[in-house]
């Protein structure tokens, strides 16, 4: 029988989340021991199944963990293989400590056991004085995740990843997904000079992007300052939603189509420009079933002129930003790792980690973080966003100059006088409560 590895801090998922989370352990305790487990053989998580040609949709300097920089630059988005081989480098980091093992090709059961995936299932005694759930917020993409719809008549579909290893081209391309996925896609196939008019997007609603070059460093305290005066002083929904748009904090792909989805996609004006030119855009709603060149909906058809031999289905309908119900972080000798800030998962869980050192009294942890959902629809975006605010506020007062220093936090790359800035428009609109929100989703 294996010798029984004693850790303080049991993280049971390799990704982002885990990752940070424990990198922010290791390095502000000169004592804590973590063991960090996951079921693919890599550390890197979802990104291991992830499409080759994928990169952040946010820039690098805000991802990864604390101790160690991500990208060439502060607008480097970097890829796949600079993500993988940058864990592989964090984890070899984290290992020289001595406090540190992760744990390849290892799965929890629904028993509580941990186990051995390669060796057949045998057990891993692992005696930790905490639990860490990093898998809670339910990454999926589409390589491990079978589509809802049902498939017949010889249709040819495959996951986004597949994209990269085509022997051949099609007469017509249906991407069928309207999130991250979908407009990677899109994006993917036109930068290799397929027609846009041989591309369909199958779009069951339409949703706002946020503008990615406003989330650069230069622009971050205007970006944050202008969501921060619009959300306090909008007297509707619509009306906080028409002015991001105005200011360019917002765009959406047809202006004559009013967006009724939020999942923090993010763009740059260049991207939307090449999605605007794909003419067929398919707003019929959800593909219930894909038979040969006819796509059926709930309520409607469509049939292709083309053969169903020269029609690729692409799918692009897995949730990587899947809504979870929000859960105390803090319950007795489990943690489960969730957002504080809206879409900001990494830096999350760093801050958790923060916290976890500093205070040990689990009901006053969770006064200071509430765990921020991820947004589908734009009333979850102004709730979402209040959430993220008042999460801020109690950050800076239970970890002090925690966001300044650390790497992952927006607040750190703002500079002194974009501090100033952002830090003087936050006190002439304050959060709004629950009434003055209200009121606004209200309003419509």
């Amino acid at each position: 029988m294996p010798t029984p590895l004693e850790a303080d801090y049991l993280v049971v998922g390799g990704g982002a989340m885990g990752f940070a989370f424990a990198d922010e352990i290791l390095h502000q305790s000169k004592t804590a021991r973590v063991v960090v487990v996951d079921r693919r053989a890599k550390p890197g998580g979802h990104w291991n199944d992830a499409y080759r040609f994928v990169t952040l949709h946010q820039p690098a300097l805000y991802y990864g963990v604390n101790s160690e920089p991500l990208g060439e630059d502060e607008r480097d988005l970097v890829s796949q293989a600079q993500i993988l081989a940058y864990y592989e480098k964090v984890t070899k980091k984290l290992e020289r400590t001595g406090r540190f093992t992760f744990l390849a090709q290892c799965e929890v059961g629904a028993d509580g056991v941990l186990r051995s995936i390669a060796n057949g299932g045998d057990e891993i005694e692992v005696r930790a004085r905490k639990t860490v759930d990093a898998t809670y917020m339910d990454v999926r993409v589409p390589s491990t995740t079978t589509p809802r719809y049902q498939i017949g008549g010889g249709a040819t579909i495959v996951p986004i990843n597949a994209l990269a290893d085509l022997d051949r081209g099609y007469a017509r391309y249906v991407v069928i997904g309207a999130g991250k996925t979908g407009i990677d896609a899109a994006l993917y196939l036109l930068e290799r000079g397929v027609a846009p008019a041989k591309i369909t997007w199958v779009m069951p609603n339409d949703a706002w992007f946020l503008n990615r070059d406003a989330l650069y460093p230069k622009g971050l305290a205007s970006e944050l300052g202008t969501q921060v005066e619009a959300l306090a002083t909008a007297k509707t929904l619509t009306e906080l939603l028409e002015r991001l748009e105005r200011s360019g904090r917002l765009l959406r792909l047809d202006a004559d189509v009013w967006p009724t989805k939020y999942r923090c996609a993010t763009v740059n004006e260049a991207e939307l420009a090449g999605l605007r030119r794909i003419p067929d855009i398919e707003r019929s709603g959800r593909v219930a079933r894909i038979d040969g060149e006819t796509l059926a909906f709930t309520d409607a058809e469509r049939t292709f002129e083309e053969p169903t031999h020269e029609i690729l289905y692409v799918d692009c309908t897995a949730d990587g930003l899947a809504k979870r119900p929000p859960c105390p972080i803090w319950d007795g000798d489990r943690i489960t790792l969730q957002s504080i800030i809206m879409c900001q998962q990494v830096m999350s869980a760093a801050a958790i980690a923060a916290l976890e050192l500093r205070e040990t009294d689990d009901a006053t942890k969770n006064d200071v973080f509430t765990p921020v959902p991820h947004p589908v629809v734009p009333t979850d975006f102004v709730r979402c966003q209040q959430l993220s605010l008042r999460n801020q506020e109690k950050t800076s007062g239970a970890l002090g100059l925690w966001g300044l220093r650390s790497r992952l936090s927006a607040v750190h790359h703002m500079g002194f006088f974009g501090i100033l800035r952002f830090l003087w428009r936050v006190w002439r609109n304050p959060v709004p409560d629950d009434a003055r929100l209200n009121a606004l989703i209200e309003g419509g």
